[in-house]
This record gives C-alpha cells, sequence and structure tokens, in this order.
C-alpha cells in the first residue's frame, strides 16, 4: 500500500482552511496568499523534518553507539574492573531525546513569533479604515491574552517546554516547579527518560497544535475586522451577512471559540 505524502496532507489540510476566506488565493497571482501558504508549509514542515532527523537519525545512531560500546566491553580484557549496567549505557539515547525536547520548543517559539508578523502583514492588507490593531494586542483586549506566553495553556506546548526547561536548567532532571500534574509521577532522582514513540507521537501533535494557532488567529483577526463600525465593513461582507445583527451574531461565535480554545488546556 502506499505510503501517503505529508506534505500532501499538510498542504491539502491547508488549502480548506486557506479556501474558506474571501478572495483569497494561494497561488503565485495573490502574493500575500502565495507567502502565507509558504510560510505555514515551510515552518510546520520543519517540525515534522526535525522529529523524523530525531526518529531515523540520531536516535539509531545512539543506539548503535551502546551497542557498539557493550560489545567492546564485552571483549576487553579488563571488564571485570568495569561496572556499567545496560540501563546506564542508554543514557546517551536518552539524553539525545531530552536534547530533541529542547530544540522542539525553540522551533514552537519561532513559529509563533513568525506566524504574528506574517499575520499582521495580511490582516493589514485588508482592513478597510487602515486602523488595525496588532493580533497580539487585539488577543490582549479581547480576551487577555497574550499569544506568546500561552504555552501553558495547551498540554503538548507545556510538556515540551516544560522538558526543556529541566534539561536547560535541572540537568534534564524533572524537578522544574510548578511539576505539570500529569507528569508528577516522574522520579525526581533519575534523569528524564522518555522513548522515540512518545517524541514522535509529542512532535505530531505540536504540528497539529500549530495548525490550530493558524486556524484561531484567523479568527481573532476576522472578529477585530466584524468588529469595526458596521457602515464601515458593509459593502465588504457577503449579501446574506449585510445586517447589523448577523454581523454581531458572526462576532460572537468568534469570540465564543477563540475564548474556547485559549480555555481548554486539555484539547492537546
Amino acid at each position: 500500500m502506499k505510503k501517503n505524502n505529508p506534505i500532501d496532507i499538510l498542504v491539502e489540510n491547508l488549502v480548506k482552511q486557506f479556501s474558506q476566506i474571501n478572495n483569497f488565493s494561494l497561488t503565485q497571482d495573490d502574493p500575500l496568499g502565495n507567502k502565507m501558504f509558504n510560510f505555514v508549509v515551510k515552518h510546520i514542515s520543519e517540525i515534522n523534518s526535525f522529529k523524523n532527523l530525531f526518529i531515523q537519525y540520531y536516535l539509531p545512531a545512539a543506539s548503535r553507539a551502546s551497542q557498539d560500546f557493550q560489545r567492546n566491553l564485552n571483549s576487553s580484557k579488563y571488564k571485570h574492573l568495569i561496572n556499567i549496567s545496560s540501563h546506564e549505557l542508554k543514557e546517551n539515547y536518552y539524553e539525545t531525546i531530552r536534547l530533541g525536547y529542547v530544540g522542539a520548543y525553540h522551533k514552537y517559539e519561532s513559529y509563533l513569533k513568525s506566524l504574528l508578523r506574517i499575520l499582521n502583514e495580511f490582516f493589514k492588507e485588508i482592513d478597510f479604515e487602515k486602523n488595525f490593531l496588532d493580533l497580539n494586542s487585539y488577543l490582549k483586549k479581547l480576551i487577555d491574552k497574550d499569544l506568546l506566553k500561552t504555552i501553558n495553556s495547551f498540554k503538548i506546548s507545556e510538556k515540551i517546554n516544560w522538558i526543556s526547561n529541566c534539561v536547560k536548567h535541572y540537568d534534564g532532571f524533572p524537578i522544574k516547579e510548578p511539576i505539570p500534574d500529569y507528569l508528577e509521577n516522574l522520579d525526581s532522582s533519575k534523569k528524564i527518560e522518555i522513548e522515540s514513540a512518545e517524541f514522535k507521537a509529542d512532535l505530531d501533535n505540536l504540528a497539529a497544535q500549530c495548525q490550530l494557532i493558524l486556524s484561531i488567529l484567523f479568527m481573532v483577526g476576522f472578529h477585530q475586522f466584524f468588529s469595526q463600525e458596521f457602515v464601515l465593513i458593509k459593502d465588504q461582507l457577503k449579501v446574506e451577512n449585510q445586517q447589523p445583527e448577523k454581523v454581531k451574531k458572526i462576532t460572537d461565535d468568534l469570540l465564543f471559540v477563540i475564548s474556547g480554545f485559549f480555555g481548554y488546556k486539555k484539547m492537546m
């Protein structure tokens, strides 16, 4: 059975999201639309490539290095002097995964900052009265949230950030306070040990979260657009929406989804 191309899947999902925006094209005919589309494909593909780099290359290499050491130890004439368990030999493997979490968190941080920048550029282009407030400022005004400080609003970014901080500041021991409740069972006397399957699942979930945040930021931008004075935006609305009560319903629905997204921590 032919395996689905991950880039094809990503592009098809993004096309569905972007296609909901009026007069928005992903082709070269719409430079800003094409620029945004390529930005999202690039950044989310980078997370997947980063994951595959560890799963397919770094981790197998770390395992082989441990096996080589074990083989040399078994044939050494001094092996009776050396007391290293097979579990201890796996430390480089676990260290490689821990470093993977550090790198993944930095990629997520970079994505958020860059996404805000390119979406601000997009919404400034469609803003009729040229009074667009940047998305992060508007998000703070709307629900008192700073996107760059919502790491702990979502389980997966919270987990990756927490592990990253444990690695950078506590030599990999799971003692960074506060400890997320779903990680409290980790042995504080041992460095964090995570297998490749869990690491892979976490980065898959991080990529999914990046796409969800893209969708929500579009909603934040359109909430700001629909919240302008009705007389200013009426001519830009579809005919069926050219009524104040319908516009209010749209903004109320957008606010409900936006608030729920940032308030439902266990969603990922």
